[in-house]
């Protein structure tokens, strides 16, 4: 959108404010809306809040303003750091808290994005819509954060002084709103990443990097990646039809399987993997799914003589196939938590250097060797090679890796839409009896099996179920194509089919699983305070925020 040009008395002006967005908080890593719930940092968070304080440790603040809330609260007092006396005045103002969102709080993003579409989603989170009951009105929150900004930040910076403000997503695009004076039906998501610094008179360069209706659309790929996935499926179909076909490397399908692995993983908490990779629950889910019934059903088909092209084998191979990346996409979409399905991901990827390869040895009378080789590089290798890489990517540089990964979740899913197009146009068309009820039987049977091995009524059966659901049929393409094992590529391509298909099922199903936002468990799983914020009024304190009883020390 096209802005007035900032006069230089103002640039001048604006150039000693800085606004910051807290750092990530516990509900920002599973894409829920905290609104003026107490959130606190997660690990990633302060890692965050320590970058952008070391990247402006020669910036000195007359004054720091800073909302009560625990996330921001803490964040500021990272930037700040260790001060004497000298250092600037806090002032912690409460309309600087975040908007109340009243019945969205605590709801999944991608459940809403879903359930009301992106265009009624995002007026509701900037405006008013009957969808949102309760919470402040756009009016209410707009008061109250436009009375700061008249009567306590204006007036700072017309004194000369250097101000911080350390607040909240939809707060600092509010007084972006008021620096640009931009009316406000033109308000939308700015993506101001979690932690990122932006001083005044940049504000109008930020925005314009920004394009609400492409953003739109990005989000739309996303939260509607099963109809992204069908549409290459169609298209590859149709090329098909039409005699489009052409061998395609299984090098370059592996590369746009790391592409899309590594950018999926820019977006999750990995800091925090250990946790989930260690708990007891998924530890005992991936044991029974991804170990003990493989390695059950290699041993009966080591003793029963099955040939290669058979649908028990090709059943037992895809029931061994570790989980996809596709499945932490999927548990965001749908509501779950993301972080368990890809300790699952992990996890069952390192299982399958023992289950998935018994299974190919088992099942593969030629080229077996070829086979565990390909799958412990291509599963256990790529799987385990991202997650370092991008580990090392968020350790060094925290703001930008979760900034880009968040900004490009789309480009994960074209890129997988182009395999999917890619390989549907090696698909034997004529051979539809005779690998398609296979296909079929696999998609489903993998469904039957997640809801068995699921757990019951825990927060974490979302994620349980999109893991097992959706295994690595991706890999499986690439280890048939290099292994020249046709017919195995050929039920893999099929599986694809129905397996997307069903993802609707999925969605619907998923209502099921997913965690309502008034469930008591949230408050302990996210870290909730139990009255929604500090309890301390707007106050002035001293240059140490650490001073003050109600906030616990930094850590």
């Amino acid at each position: 959108m096209e802005q007035a040009p900032i006069h230089k008395a103002e640039q001048e002006l604006l150039s000693r404010l800085f606004m910051v967005r807290h750092g990530e908080s516990t509900c920002n890593s599973v894409h829920r809306i905290a609104g003026q719930r107490d959130a606190p940092l997660t690990m990633l968070g302060r890692i965050q809040a320590e970058k952008v304080a070391a990247r402006h440790r020669g910036q000195e603040f007359d004054r720091v303003f800073v909302s009560p809330l625990s996330r921001a609260y803490d964040t500021a007092g990272v930037i700040l750091g260790d001060r004497d006396q000298t250092g600037p005045e806090v002032v912690v103002d409460e309309r600087l808290m975040e908007r109340d969102f009243g019945s969205y709080t605590l709801e999944s993003k991608s459940i809403l994005q879903r359930r009301h579409g992106i265009a009624e989603y995002e007026r509701a989170m900037n405006a008013d819509s009957p969808t949102l009951r309760g919470g402040e009105t756009a009016r209410q929150f707009k008061d109250r954060v436009r009375a700061f900004y008249d009567r306590e930040l204006l007036p700072a910076l017309r004194r000369g002084e250097t101000v911080c403000v350390v607040s909240h997503k939809y707060v600092v695009e509010l007084l972006c709103r008021f620096i640009l004076d931009r009316p406000a039906d033109e308000s939308y998501d700015l993506r101001l990443p979690n932690s990122e610094m932006l001083r005044g008179d940049r504000v109008q360069s930020y925005v314009k990097n920004e394009n609400q209706t492409m953003n739109m659309v990005y989000d739309w790929m996303v939260v509607n990646h099963p109809v992204v996935f069908c549409a290459g499926l169609a298209a590859g179909l149709l090329g098909n039809v039409a005699g489009l076909r052409f061998a395609t490397s299984p090098y370059l399908l592996l590369l746009l399987l790391v592409l899309a692995s590594v950018i999926t993983m820019c977006r999750i908490e990995l800091e925090n993997a250990r946790t989930f990779v260690t708990d007891r629950g998924i530890l005992r889910s991936v044991a029974l799914r991804y170990l003990a019934l493989p390695l059950a059903l290699a041993a009966v088909l080591h003793w029963w003589d099955v040939g290669d092209t058979s649908t028990v084998a090709f059943a037992a191979i895809f029931l061994a196939t570790p989980s996809s990346v596709v499945a932490m996409t999927v548990s965001r979409c749908l509501g779950g938590m993301i972080m368990p399905t890809f300790a699952q991901v992990l996890l069952s990827s390192l299982a399958a250097t023992i289950s998935f390869s018994a299974v190919l040895a088992a099942t593969l009378h030629q080229g077996v060797a070829p086979a565990v080789a390909i799958s412990a590089a291509t599963s256990t290798g790529v799987v385990a090679a991202a997650y370092l890489l991008v580990r090392q990517l968020r350790k060094r540089s925290p703001i930008r890796t979760a900034k880009y990964g968040e900004r490009n979740g789309y480009v994960a899913v074209l890129l997988l839409t182009a395999f999917i197009v890619l390989v549907t146009l090696k698909l034997d068309l004529g051979a539809f009896t005779t690998y398609a009820p296979a296909a079929l039987g696999v998609a489903v049977g993998l469904r039957l099996v997640a809801a068995l091995f699921k757990r019951r009524k825990h927060v974490q059966t979302l994620d349980d179920y999109t893991a097992m659901t959706y295994p690595n049929i991706f890999v499986v393409v690439i280890i048939a194509a290099l292994t020249g094992n046709g017919p195995l590529e050929q039920v893999a391509i099929w599986t694809l089919l129905p397996m997307f298909v069903l993802s609707f099922f999925d969605s619907r199903y998923a209502r099921s699983l997913v965690v309502a936002p008034d469930d008591p468990r949230w408050p302990s799983v996210l870290g909730l305070g139990p009255d929604g914020h500090r309890p301390h009024s707007r106050r002035t304190a001293g240059p140490d925020l650490d001073s003050t009883p109600t906030v616990p020390a930094r850590s």
